[in-house]
């Protein structure tokens, strides 16, 4: 037998604060999808009501009211960093990437290429490895090119 689920009551400062999340409609999407979520089982709707209202699936409408009574309203209402790799083009090398590519052209280059680029970073000892597409995105993000 499946068990009944059990009510959302929100305190009264926690309604306001999400009605004005609502209402003021400067947040983040997610964050008034999850704020509309919570207020509606706040109304003590059903769980399926809420899904079709809100546009959420079930997963997500569990998983905002779990947060929501672990943690507060600040923890249903925003994201979780998301783990991953962080990028391998920092600001610096992207600093170290133009610098090098404004500079002078090395003797026997006509102009820098993205290769030359490459082994010229490596070689200062800048980065380990790098694509030649990094470097490419880089230089276009500068509004720049190697010649």
């Amino acid at each position: 037998m499946a068990r009944l689920a059990s009510p959302l009551h929100l305190p009264l400062s926690d309604q306001s604060a999400l009605r004005a999340i609502v209402k003021k409609g400067t947040h983040k999407s997610r964050t008034i999808t999850r704020a509309n979520a919570l207020l509606l089982m706040g109304a003590g709707g059903r769980a399926s009501a809420v899904q079709a209202q809100v546009g959420i699936s079930s997963t997500q409408y569990h998983r905002i009211k779990r947060r929501y009574l672990a943690g507060g309203l600040a923890e249903a209402l925003e994201e979780r960093p998301r783990s991953g790799q962080p990028p391998k083009v920092t600001p610096a090398l992207e600093a170290h990437i133009t610098r090098l590519a404004c500079s002078e052209t090395p003797a026997g280059a006509a102009r820098w290429t993205l290769s030359l680029l490459n082994e010229t970073l490596v070689s200062l000892d800048y980065i380990d490895t790098i694509s030649n597409e990094s470097i490419r995105q880089v230089l276009k993000k500068a509004s720049s090119n190697p010649g």
